[in-house]
């Protein structure tokens, strides 16, 4: 049974941090192709505030992941997360706060 107490009283992974480390995963378990085409598709139809939650997310998981393969992907991953997110609007939206 899971216990609940610790999310609700604020503590640990939120569901949308949970989310989003789900997204990212599975990006990992794709081929380069096919995870940047999902990147741009996840880019063209998420909210701004779901970019701006899996933007923090990625850069994050980017820069301590402590396999430096996996980290490489991982910086290429938000290398292309970044320039679909130029691309849809039409602006550079800068980093994560």
């Amino acid at each position: 049974m899971v216990d609940w107490r610790p999310l609700l009283a604020g503590e640990g992974e939120s569901p949308h941090e949970l989310s989003d480390a789900a997204v990212i995963g599975n990006w990992l378990t794709e081929s380069d192709e096919d995870a940047f085409t999902s990147i741009v598709t996840r880019v063209g139809t998420s909210s701004t505030a779901e970019l701006d939650r899996l933007d923090a997310a990625l850069l994050s998981r980017a820069t301590t992941n402590v396999s430096p393969d996996v980290r490489l992907r991982l910086i290429k991953f938000y290398a292309v997360f970044k320039l679909a997110e130029m691309q849809r609007y039409r602006e550079f939206r800068g980093f994560p706060q």
